[in-house]
């Protein structure tokens, strides 16, 4: 696969501290990239970074062959949408409607293309029903939903996501990567998110994981997992029932992850 988003030896800090440091890490196209790290060590400064907010202290950084520059700003912008961590500071309007309008707003669309790509961004997202909906009103899931719709909108090369799992349970997350691989499918959308949570990276296609604001280690989920010493000394515990399905999976008893103890006490009584 082509690789269109590039990182390459940034670093990031505040004054004289340092937050990131010599990252490197390529995203391919219609790939689903996890940033693995603990709390409080550098996956919003990240986010920020990449979606040109805080100004990068070094390295260099790209998509589709635009940099992130002063000088191709505008255009790098148009190649990405972004979700921050803070999910209520971002809506604007106060119905759902409106927000996902805006950006189109924003950038001349017609109206006839506006309301074109608010109804298919709206059905895909299953969020055509709330389209009238105060935003205040909607569950957390929605609101995800929603800020997602408001990113793509515009059809942008990649999703940067800062943080959002953790707000979510199990089968929300589920429904989370079902609608990023819809974006992959449909509109040919790279995801790149941030988490400080392993179970959140089981449906990455590839994984990055930094520790104390350097990158540490990167693979797929099986090539990660198996360094769980190492991610237990980055503060990354593995969750019980994925230890124990790794187990099981040794000894051909299950064939898959699974994240709730119901589940693997149904596959093993079959």
């Amino acid at each position: 696969m082509k690789n269109l988003f590039y990182v390459e030896n940034l670093s990031v800090g505040y004054y004289d501290k340092v937050i990131l440091k010599d990252i490197t890490f390529s995203v391919s196209k219609d790939c689903l990239t996890a940033i693995l790290c603990p709390n409080n060590c550098g996956k919003t400064t990240l986010i920020k970074t990449l979606s040109g907010i805080l100004r990068k202290k070094g390295g260099r950084v790209s998509v589709n062959n635009c940099s992130l520059s002063k000088r191709s700003f505008k255009k790098y912008i148009l190649n990405i949408g972004v979700i921050f961590e803070d999910l209520n500071n971002q809506f604007i309007c106060d119905r759902v409607i409106d927000e996902i309008r805006f950006p189109l707003i924003n950038l001349a669309y017609r109206k006839k293309d506006i309301d074109f790509r608010v109804k298919r961004i709206s059905k895909i997202l299953a969020i055509d029903h709330l389209l009238d909906k105060e935003v205040f009103s909607l569950s957390i899931l929605d609101k995800i939903k929603l800020l997602i719709a408001v990113s793509v909108v515009h059809l942008p090369k990649f999703l940067l996501v800062d943080d959002i799992f953790k707000f979510l349970k199990v089968k929300e997350q589920q429904e989370i990567f079902r609608i990023f691989r819809i974006l992959n499918d449909e509109f040919g959308i790279s995801i790149v998110f941030t988490t400080s949570l392993i179970s959140s990276v089981i449906d990455a296609d590839h994984i990055v994981v930094l520790g104390q604001g350097r990158k540490v280690m990167e693979g797929n989920f099986d090539s990660i997992i198996k360094q769980d010493n190492e991610l237990a000394k980055l503060g990354l515990e593995i969750p019980i029932m994925i230890d124990l399905s790794r187990k099981l999976q040794f000894y051909n008893l299950v064939d898959t992850i699974y994240y709730d103890v119901d589940e693997v006490v149904n596959r093993l009584w079959k």
